[in-house]
């Protein structure tokens, strides 16, 4: 990457971590108020899936954890190249620590079809901040009836915690995939986008069993409120 374009990208992603740290306070204060208002939302149900998780990680999962978050790493990088970016996948591969021979430290790759050898925050990047399972779930709480919003939004709690602990794991300054695309804009790429991928989770759980808001709803509030803010930063430098 030539330095113009490292510093027209760094200067690009520092606006947009500004502007996603703005709306997820906002969002959290839609949460808050939802939620001191009495007004059913998934945050309590969403909640109860955190504390289940943390249950089965410490009793059921703790065998096989490593291989399973490997797996979802990988997946990340898979799902995001094959459609989004439109790669041929050649081979998945993920592996526990426990199968690595003396001196392999390389868990799970995708093999795909590149053109070049540019680089994409996008594909490379994914595993650090897209929880894919979890907006599955909130794909699919359009499909079941509203009285059962409390079941999906404790998997979907469950899924959301499965991911803060693989972030928690990878998410270090030696990580392969953070050094490839350099580590400073690597975590600024991140962190912008849990900011936003966190706030259309939480928009999405709010609504009331009556009338609750799904993910395409979410989408629509998240930039709604987001140009509305950046018109009221407009307006008060004409003041």
């Amino acid at each position: 990457m030539s330095k113009f374009r490292k510093f027209i990208t760094i200067f690009l992603l520092v606006i947009a971590i500004i502007v996603a740290a703005f709306e997820f306070y906002r969002t959290l204060s839609y949460a808050v108020n939802a939620s001191m208002n009495q007004l059913y939302s998934g945050y309590l149900w969403m909640g109860v899936g955190f504390v289940v998780y943390i249950i089965f990680h410490k009793l059921i999962f703790r065998k096989n954890i490593d291989i399973m978050q490997t797996m979802s790493h990988e997946g990340a990088h898979m799902l995001v190249g094959a459609l989004f970016l439109r790669r041929k996948i050649y081979e998945f591969n993920a592996k526990s620590a426990e199968s690595l021979s003396y001196g392999d430290n390389t868990l799970g790759f995708v093999s795909s079809s590149r053109k070049g050898n540019r680089i994409s925050l996008l594909s490379t990047l994914a595993p650090y901040m897209l929880p894919y399972l979890t907006f599955l779930l909130l794909l699919f709480r359009l499909m079941i009836k509203n009285q059962c919003l409390p079941i999906i939004d404790v998997v979907i709690g469950f899924s959301l915690m499965f991911y803060f602990f693989c972030w928690k794991k990878d998410t270090r300054r030696d990580q392969s995939d953070i050094k490839l695309c350099g580590v400073f804009i690597s975590y600024l790429y991140i962190i912008t986008f849990l900011l936003f991928n966190m706030s259309l989770i939480i928009y999405s759980l709010s609504g009331g069993i009556t009338d609750p808001i799904n993910i395409f709803g979410a989408i629509k509030q998240y930039f709604t409120q987001t140009w509305n803010d950046m018109m009221m930063v407009v307006d008060l430098f004409k003041a």
